[in-house]
């Protein structure tokens, strides 16, 4: 058994002053959780789903770069938080993200915290990045944090333009579908009806349209499948599903497990207690199944339990991985140890990600193969049916 333990106590941070010698908010909270915030106008599961769409994410991802290294800069500085907001929401009439921005720093004025403000909009913020800055706001370690943030926003964009690139071979064959077969379809529409169009190049119009309808409604579904399935009813029932889904499955779990093992470790290396630590982790995750068992994994943790059993029991971590959570556990390499998991759980994502591709690659290969080879063998067949037909009239000429 492992051996339990005691709480942590976060550390008190003395007082900072900028150069005119006034005093310094580091947003410095304790590690318990204030009361939940009444949802913002428009925060809907449809808004909260669009704003974790991958696509979205990719191309909300400088604006969200900036702020965050804008507010890392400016803490490192010694400014007030109120005064960094008050700069970096600049343009706010014109950009939604900025008025986000606003309205956290109008929170932070008012004395609310900084994680305590973003978590009032999710639409922008997601739990990763709330948690994080709630475990550093907890333990005064606000500028490790948000370069800690600034990284892993530029990895996450990294491995989103990786994953657009092994989209590309998808593509050419996309477009080897719609020529080849639009061709394939002309010349069988006239073999079956044995005459010349008014105009061929309506009808070969007409066939790539008929394509290109097919490929852009299929395109729409995949695009609209995250929103319909971020829905309340489905959430629960997708999240549950796509973890028994081979490959799929695999990128999701080690997902999860490189975001629980970040926080986890960032909040126990800050001096956090154990439990706000684990609650924290589990909610960086994103999967509404490790949310709800959450206060029942900090009971057991807050009753005697190790860290390690209680993650053995959460089953968010494969056996080497609990390992080496065990043996750093004991020899007091927690933290190093999970931010190497956290990294090597991302790569292999990245890994499983190829490796969904390229049977997303080969089935796509096999069906457009396969369809052509069809038309090819239908054409044949009605140019030998012509053939036939012609050959009794042959000897009357």
């Amino acid at each position: 058994m492992n051996k339990p333990h005691p709480p942590r106590i976060a550390p008190e941070v003395p007082a900072r002053s900028d150069a005119a010698g006034a005093p310094v908010r580091t947003a410095v909270r304790s590690a318990q959780r204030s009361a939940p915030a009444p949802a913002a106008p428009g925060d809907s599961w449809l808004a909260r789903a669009w704003a974790r769409h991958p696509l979205v994410e990719m191309v909300r991802h400088r604006p969200r770069l900036t702020f965050f290294q804008g507010l890392h800069s400016m803490i490192r500085a010694g400014l007030p938080l109120p005064i960094a907001f008050t700069d970096l929401s600049r343009g706010a009439a014109r950009d939604p993200f900025r008025r986000a921005v606003a309205q956290v720093g109008e929170a932070v004025a008012a004395g609310a915290g900084l994680a305590e403000a973003m978590r009032r909009l999710p639409v922008w913020f997601d739990a990763q990045t709330v948690e994080l800055l709630g475990a550093a706001e907890a333990t005064g370690t606000l500028e490790a944090a948000l370069a800690r943030i600034c990284q892993q926003l530029e990895e996450a964009q990294r491995m989103r333009w990786r994953a657009a690139m092994m989209c590309l071979y998808p593509g050419y064959l996309v477009v080897a579908f719609l020529i080849g077969g639009t061709l394939l379809d002309t010349a069988a529409t006239l073999m079956g009806s044995g005459a010349q169009p008014a105009s061929m190049g309506s009808l070969i119009l007409a066939l790539f349209l008929q394509k290109v309808l097919l490929v852009s409604s299929l395109g729409l579904g995949a695009f609209a499948a995250p929103l319909l399935l971020a829905h309340p009813a489905l959430e629960p029932h997708w999240s549950a599903f796509r973890m028994q889904v081979p490959l799929l499955g695999r990128v999701h779990r080690q997902l999860q497990a490189s975001r629980f093992s970040l926080v986890l470790g960032v909040g126990l290396g800050a001096g956090l207690e154990a439990g706000r630590s684990l609650q924290m982790a589990l909610e960086s995750t994103g999967s509404g199944l490790l949310r709800k068992r959450a206060g029942l994994a900090v009971h057991r943790l807050r009753s005697g339990a190790g860290l390690t059993d209680v993650v053995e029991w959460l089953d968010v971590l494969d056996g080497e991985s609990l390992q080496r959570v065990s043996t750093g556990e004991r020899t007091g390499d927690l933290e190093p140890t999970l931010a190497q998991l956290a990294r090597e759980h991302s790569e292999a994502a990245m890994r499983s990600l190829r490796a969904l591709m390229f049977v997303v690659i080969a089935l796509l290969s096999v069906f457009i193969f396969a369809t052509n080879v069809g038309k090819i063998l239908q054409l044949q067949g009605g140019y030998q049916s012509q053939l036939g037909a012609l050959g009794p009239e042959s000897p009357s000429m």
